[in-house]
């Protein structure tokens, strides 16, 4: 909508729609947690959703198994929440995976957090991480974007360049195995 405003429709058995329930809308509804909130992009993962208000805040709600969802727990949201971890930073885009999430800040740094495995976080090792946590291997590279797969991520930076890491089957790293 013009004003920012949010809507959400589909399945919400794990509060993904943040709407405070569990329950499926079947026709696009305001998300009112977010109506005073001037909301410039939103990502949908498996069962859980961001969205990056336009101070740079990002909220996040859904199924949180793994600590997709930046609070520091594995407990589910059925409402959005800001993600305290971030407070401070500048994010300026978000991305999410099937159970993990990226986000880059204004710096051109970008962070990831959920689950783990299969290297998708980009942090060594198969850890959770349930807050975000700076992807340090990508230390001095400006971040544009991102973009989260089910068990992989990618990295655009500033210069065209193009990162991969996480689960390389059926080529999906772009690797060339």
């Amino acid at each position: 909508a013009a004003s920012g405003a949010v809507y959400s429709f589909g399945w919400g058995e794990d509060g993904q729609l943040g709407h405070g329930d569990g329950n499926n809308q079947l026709t696009p509804k305001v998300i009112e947690t977010l109506r005073s909130v001037r909301v410039c992009a939103v990502a949908a993962g498996d069962a859980y959703s961001l969205a990056l208000g336009a101070g740079g805040e990002v909220y996040s709600f859904g199924y949180g198994s793994s600590g997709q969802l930046g609070h520091g727990n594995a407990a589910s949201q059925y409402t959005p929440q800001v993600i305290k971890a971030l407070k401070g930073v500048k994010v300026r885009a978000v991305a999410a995976g099937w159970a993990h999430s990226l986000v880059v800040n204004s710096a051109g740094e970008a962070y990831s957090f959920g689950v783990s495995d299969c290297g998708r976080l980009g942090h060594g090792g198969n850890q959770d991480q349930l807050t975000p946590k700076v992807i340090e291997v990508l230390a001095g590279v400006r971040v544009h974007a991102v973009a989260g797969g089910d068990d992989h991520s990618l990295v655009l930076s500033e210069d065209g360049v193009v990162y991969s890491f996480g689960l390389g089957g059926c080529g999906m790293l772009g690797h060339g195995d």
